[in-house]
């Protein structure tokens, strides 16, 4: 048996190239970090002048609420004090306006009796003039008595007393009169100068309540602005607390990439030691790439190609020449035998394999009964498909011989099964005695449950320590869709994949 030398695959010369690549990340990161870590420190500085000019900012506008506040306050004591003397003034207003009504009364009754006293003055001093006129007349006449005279002169001297009193009422109210007038007119300009004072004392209020606004205007202003700095104050040290806290973070970052960087180096110097050592393998893992890529150009579609230790199960029966039971096809047999070759090229793993064609019995197609052949690429794939060609196919299909054989290479490391098959089962064990009474369809259904039962009780049931054999299943140019119901039932109950191969 040739013994296969696989290439360790603990180091390669990929692996420099991703260690290279991570210490590039490594001093990229460090150089980022260090940078981060200077722009952090000016922004705390920059946050630091910037917290100062706003404490500053804070300290004055603090000082001018404070002195606007102090005005207002005044303000508003010398608003209280003109509205007093506004309430004062009005009051001595009130109190002069109704004296002046007062006065003015008085004045006009007087003013009235002035009228009534001269008018008697005027009545007597006509009766005077008349009794004068009268006396002339008596003296010039003589014919007057005594007694008349008498009655005449007395009434005249009563006239003379009642215009003697009426004159000195009328000086008396002249005088009163003249006083009153005095008064009123003294409480009308107290009144004016009352009312001129209330004009002012208004204006200087309304001028107050002007400026009293233009303050609180202000206040409000600077409230705003006070609130507003005080929130990019807290904005600030928020800002520069977390610059802080971010620049403490990068000089964490700075020394663990300082460390980082100081192991890197010592793994760049060993890793560069192991690179001569590496070169070697550089060719070999070459051509496996080589390998691996033309396996994956020949991969079977639809099969996942893995196994390391294979058996391929060719049927053989006379069906493997024919399209349909009555259509020969040259083409179909050959095309089988490459198709093995093809999964065996693809199979990157492949050590060991066997290749066992079955009719109506189980037979090896190239020798060394029950035992491993090596795998050694190319030649010996090329080697199979030869051997397989040479074949004719013929005679019925004994599918359970074949399964039987096969799983005699499981205590030998057998891990996958690839079957290659167009039909079902009709021949082989586990038919009753009354066989050749059965319809083909009866046979293959009986025969079809027991290879299905047998793989899964027996042949390839779990045991401990050895793990179940994958079944992969190919069908060619199958008619029934039983064919593919049981190819496929095969693979899903063993762990494998199912492909259907149409007519070409």
């Amino acid at each position: 048996m040739q013994t296969r030398h696989r290439i360790p695959t603990v180091f390669s010369i990929y692996m420099v190239d991703v260690l290279c690549c991570a210490l590039g990340c490594v001093i990229l990161l460090w150089q980022l970090y260090h940078h981060e870590s200077e722009e952090q420190s000016a922004a705390a500085v920059e946050a630091n002048k910037k917290n100062s000019d706003l404490n500053l900012i804070i300290s004055n506008l603090t000082g001018e609420v404070m002195s606007l506040k102090s005005a207002l306050d005044e303000n508003r004591s010398q608003k209280l004090k003109i509205t007093a003397e506004l309430d004062a003034a009005r009051d001595e207003l009130s109190k002069a306006a109704e004296l002046a009504l007062l006065r003015k009364a008085e004045y006009d009754k007087l003013k009235s009796e002035l009228k009534e006293a001269r008018k008697l003055r005027a009545a007597a001093e006509a009766t005077l003039a008349l009794l004068q006129a009268d006396a002339k007349d008596l003296e010039k006449k003589n014919i007057m008595t005594a007694a008349e005279l008498e009655a005449k002169i007395r009434a005249h001297a009563g006239l003379l007393d009642k215009l003697a009193e009426a004159e000195k009422k009328l000086r008396l109210l002249t005088k009163d009169l003249a006083l009153k007038d005095s008064d009123y007119k003294s409480a009308a300009k107290k009144a004016d100068d009352q009312a001129g004072l209330l004009k002012l004392l208004e204006q200087q209020l309304m001028l107050l309540r002007g400026q009293n606004k233009d303050y609180l205007a202000k206040l409000d202003s600077f409230d705003v602005k006070v609130k507003l700095l005080e929130k990019d104050l807290g904005s600030g040290k928020k800002t520069l607390t977390d610059s802080e806290r971010r620049y403490q973070e990068l000089l964490l970052a700075h020394e663990s990439l300082s460390k980082r960087y100081m192991i890197s180096v010592k793994d760049l110097t060993d890793t560069k030691s192991l690179v001569a050592g590496l070169e070697s393998d550089r060719n070999a893992l070459a051509r496996k790439n080589r390998d691996i890529q033309a396996a994956a150009d020949n991969r079977f579609e639809g099969i996942m190609l893995t196994g390391k230790r294979v058996v391929f199960l060719v049927d053989m029966s006379g069906s493997m020449e024919l399209i349909d039971e009555n259509t020969a096809d040259p083409d179909k047999w050959p095309l089988v035998c490459e198709t093995v070759g093809r999964i065996m090229q693809s199979l990157v793993d492949l050590q060991q394999y066997q290749v066992i064609l079955f009719s109506d019995r189980a037979r090896y197609a190239l020798g060394k009964d029950g035992r491993w052949l090596d795998y050694n690429g190319k030649a010996t794939a090329k080697a199979a498909v030869d051997a397989l060609k040479a074949v004719k196919p013929k005679n019925e299909t004994n599918m359970y011989d074949a399964f039987a054989e096969a799983f005699k290479f499981r205590d030998q490391g057998l891990d996958t099964i690839y079957v290659l098959s167009d039909g079902l089962p009709n021949a082989g064990q586990g038919l009753p005695a009354n066989a050749n009474s059965l319809t083909e369809a009866q046979r293959t259904e009986i025969l079809s449950k027991l290879i299905r039962s047998r793989l899964k009780t027996v042949w390839n049931r779990p045991t401990v320590g050895q793990q179940r054999v994958h079944i992969n299943t190919i069908g060619f140019f199958f008619e029934s869709p039983d064919v593919g119901a049981f190819l496929w039932a095969l693979a899903r109950e063993n762990e494998g994949s199912f492909v259907g191969m149409s007519k070409p």
